[in-house]
């Protein structure tokens, strides 16, 4: 398949502004994490009101990344390559569910849209495309599916905790949400991402 590019970004670019944007992510999710289990375990009571606010930013940063940041021309490209519309899709899910936790206590259904959209980040992370050599493909892509079952993980123990209501889960589901926020913020796009050549190729 041809090697795409963004007619405004060269490759190194494009692999300095992934590596923030996966930096970004995960310091607002390891943040949701912190406060999650701080509201959980009762020491801070608004840090349960707090973590929600930051899930629709971590959403809509996401977003703003992806499209404003970029030329208008770029935005077509953007949608039609499977790499970008995996992110667009995260992050839209992400915004969604920060905006279901805010408004959660209208009606309960709204509380499985968080566990609902960790999951489905965690199934995109499993077969996340990837730019570039045949290595550097190789090599992100065994990252984002250990990173996709971390958040498939994470997003199995929030659902537990709201069926159940039980401690056990609400301590462990900001747990498992840390660590998958340690992988994003230490992941860095390998050597020949978004590059072309002879070995370039892309997972599916």
């Amino acid at each position: 398949m041809k090697q795409h590019r963004f007619a405004s970004h060269t490759p190194e670019e494009m692999r300095r502004r992934s590596n923030l944007g996966h930096m970004v992510e995960g310091l607002l999710l390891a943040t949701v994490g912190v406060l999650a289990m701080l509201g959980n375990l009762g020491l801070a009571a608004w840090a349960s009101a707090a973590w929600p606010i930051l899930i629709l930013i971590a959403g809509l940063l996401l977003l703003v990344l992806l499209y404003p940041s970029h030329p208008l021309s770029d935005w077509p490209a953007i949608w039609s390559d499977p790499q970008q519309r995996q992110h667009t899709i995260m992050a839209a899910g992400i915004a969604a569910a920060g905006a279901a936790e805010l408004v959660r206590r209208s009606s309960p259904a709204w509380a499985y849209v968080w566990p609902a959209a960790i999951i489905l980040i965690g199934i995109l992370f499993l077969t996340h495309p990837q730019h570039g050599t045949g290595e550097a493909v190789a090599k992100a892509v065994r990252q984002h599916r250990i990173l996709g079952i971390t958040a498939i993980i994470a997003g199995l123990l929030r659902a537990a905790n709201v069926i159940t209501g039980t401690t056990l889960f609400a301590i462990l589901w900001p747990l498992a949400l840390l660590a998958a926020a340690a992988q994003l913020i230490l992941y860095r796009e390998p050597e020949g991402a978004f590059e072309a050549g002879a070995g370039h190729g892309e997972h599916h």
